[in-house]
């Protein structure tokens, strides 16, 4: 394993884990008056300034190319827009544990794309682990739990929008692009895509206290000018099937941050599917160093 791999490994687990910190500060400002579509539009917009900052003291600059234009807009609005408002709305239908199992079809979508489309052969180390990665996510579905045929619909449908964007964002390969930039122009993208919406649906509606705005502003740094700058350069490094799976650690951390924050339950299932997930992460690490070794 090189360690540029390692690097990659630590981005995407990393982002998975604030990601899985989202619900917690989420839950304070949807208390403020914020709504999804809202939250969402402002974690785009907040991050703006800080990206356009970091673009330039990385010493890189805000240049793109016309090629990668379409791919950047299509990555944007799967991945920062689309994908999140299916999500957000398949919790007004079902808890958020049950639409988390659906949603987490992803890893297996973009190891069928990989292979559908590059004629990729995917290795027996690759295999388990996605068996391992959603044998565990599954459990953490609270028996007896109500499924919502909407919902769940919805919650499937994020999946599939979030598998098309690790897919595209791991195809894009960044293409000499500044990191930071290309995070840039995602999130500009997804603004645009989210206020249309907003506007059109009624539904902006911003916090209504000064301390609602700054946990929002926190949200956004922490979200995206952190979690979705590492998670994008993390599957530049070590492509979309590893990173797709690696990205499991995220409903783990929600399960942790639950129970500590809100003293949710967590039963033997919960703990098993942890423990799988984590076995899947391993099992990738060690096949990678394997084929190493082989060459």
């Amino acid at each position: 394993m090189t360690k540029q791999n390692i690097k990659g490994y630590a981005f995407i687990i990393l982002s998975a884990v604030i990601f899985g910190c989202m619900p917690l500060m989420a839950k304070h400002i949807y208390s403020d008056g914020v709504n999804s579509i809202t939250l969402v539009l402002m974690r785009n917009l907040f991050s703006l300034p800080l990206l356009l900052a970091l673009a330039f003291i990385s010493g890189g600059s805000l240049k793109i190319s016309a090629r990668a234009l379409p791919s950047v807009g299509l990555i944007g609005i799967f991945g920062c827009a689309v994908t999140p408002l299916l999500l957000f709305s398949s919790y007004n239908f079902m808890a958020s544990g049950s639409a988390t199992v659906f949603h987490f079809v992803y890893p297996a979508i973009v190891v069928i794309l990989e292979i559908l489309t590059r004629k990729s052969k995917a290795g027996l180390g690759n295999i388990m682990s996605l068996l391992l990665c959603v044998g565990g996510v599954a459990m953490f579905y609270t028996p007896g739990a109500e499924i919502s045929l909407a919902g769940g619909a919805l919650a499937l449908a994020s999946g599939l929008t979030y598998a098309i964007y690790i897919f595209l964002l791991s195809s894009f390969g960044s293409k000499g692009t500044n990191t930071f930039a290309f995070s840039f122009y995602v999130s500009l993208v997804a603004c645009a895509v989210l206020f249309i919406v907003a506007l059109i649906s009624g539904q902006l509606a911003f916090p209504k206290s000064v301390f609602g705005w700054v946990l929002s502003v926190a949200f956004a740094l922490l979200v995206n000018g952190l979690a979705v700058v590492l998670f994008q350069r993390g599957t530049f490094i070590i492509g979309g099937e590893r990173a797709a799976i690696l990205s499991t650690f995220e409903p783990i951390t929600s399960i942790i941050v639950g129970a500590i924050a809100f003293s949710e339950s967590v039963g033997p299932l919960t703990v098993l599917g942890s423990i799988l997930v984590v076995a899947a992460s391993v099992l990738i690490a060690l096949s990678d160093k394997i084929k190493l070794k082989s060459k």
